[in-house]
């Protein structure tokens, strides 16, 4: 196995969309889901990765941790990537199955490599207050 690679680049978004040239689109960045009431169901998830220093074979893993209730909520593994060029970065997009919020508060998001934790980031669940019900027309 090779050196432990350097995170250039977390991103969690709504989509990650590479196109035929080799480009990386990352649609709705953001760093907080705001909801009315939970759970709540956030169908749309992606993740975009920027690492640099990679001399070798590697197993990611992205995990969404829930250190208040000590659980994780989600994974996605990259399996068996091999990078010879480390002065060359090494970009990869995921797209996820959607996540449940159980509550309110500080999600975290492990990445890991070979095992290793290499990066941890962090994600707001925010309750909002629901937009009122606009009112009804005088009935004449």
């Amino acid at each position: 196995m090779g050196t432990n690679p350097k995170v250039k680049a977390f991103l969690i978004c709504d989509q990650v969309i590479r196109s035929t040239d080799g480009k990386y689109s990352i649609i709705g960045v953001f760093k907080r889901v705001h909801a009315p009431r939970f759970p709540v169901f956030h169908a749309r998830f992606g993740v975009y990765l920027m690492l640099g220093e990679m001399n070798g074979k590697y197993d990611f893993s992205i995990e969404f941790h829930d250190p208040t209730e000590g659980r994780m909520m989600g994974r996605a593994e990259l399996r068996g990537i091999e990078h010879f060029k480390p002065l060359e970065d090494f970009e990869t997009g995921i797209n996820l199955p959607g996540l449940e919020f159980q509550h309110e508060g500080t999600l975290e998001v492990h990445v890991k490599v070979n095992n290793d934790l290499l990066h941890v980031d962090t994600l707001q669940a925010i309750k909002v207050e629901a937009p009122p019900t606009p009112p009804k027309p005088p009935v004449i």
